[in-house]
């Protein structure tokens, strides 16, 4: 239990941090929680390109030719899943680069690598199917399963593919069934 002693000395520390004060401190503070940007309201995020988005959104936006509200929405929408997905993508893609970098660094790695070459120059007796590939294979795994990072990224992958997928799959009923009413 706190003393009263400490209750005062918290206060009294409380009104020294009170936040940022100027709009460029409140923006540069509102990015702290940001760790990947699959979950992000906005479509663009701090280290990616508003020009390169502009571009792709004009782009795809040309090719669905929306005709009506809806499916200005279901293509506003394809826009930002599809951008959301290359963004799955170039973080797998560098995650698996950390983790590669990570593992080279490694003592661990160090040994494996020696291995790796001893058993190219000699092969090791009664170590039948064993090579200097599998045995980066399994270091690959026992740390990829331990950290869960690649996981967690195909599991995001996933379900903005999966909402692509419905997204595109509304949009192409809609504009079938627009088409059809048209014919009659």
């Amino acid at each position: 239990m706190s003393t009263e002693a400490q209750i005062l000395a918290n206060r009294l520390n409380a009104q020294k941090s009170t936040g940022p004060r100027t709009i460029e401190g409140k923006a540069a503070v509102s990015q702290n929680a940001v760790k990947h940007g699959l979950l992000a309201e906005r479509d663009v995020i701090s280290f990616e390109s508003p020009a390169d988005f502009d571009q792709y959104r004009e782009q795809l936006l040309d090719e669905l030719s929306p005709v009506s509200p809806m499916e200005s929405i279901l293509a506003e929408r394809i826009v930002t899943l599809s951008w959301r997905l290359k963004r799955a993508a170039r973080f797998q893609n560098q995650a698996i680069d950390a983790l590669t970098a990570d593992q080279t660094r490694s003592p661990l790695a160090k040994l494996t690598q020696s291995l790796s070459f001893n058993v190219a120059d000699k092969p090791l007796r009664g170590a039948a199917g064993f090579n200097g590939e599998l045995a980066l294979g399994r270091l690959a795994v026992k740390d990829f399963a331990n950290a869960k990072v690649l996981d967690r990224l195909l599991m995001y992958e996933r379900r903005i593919e999966n909402s692509l997928y419905k997204t595109l799959l509304e949009f192409q009923r809609l504009s079938i069934a627009k088409k059809l009413k048209g014919e009659f």
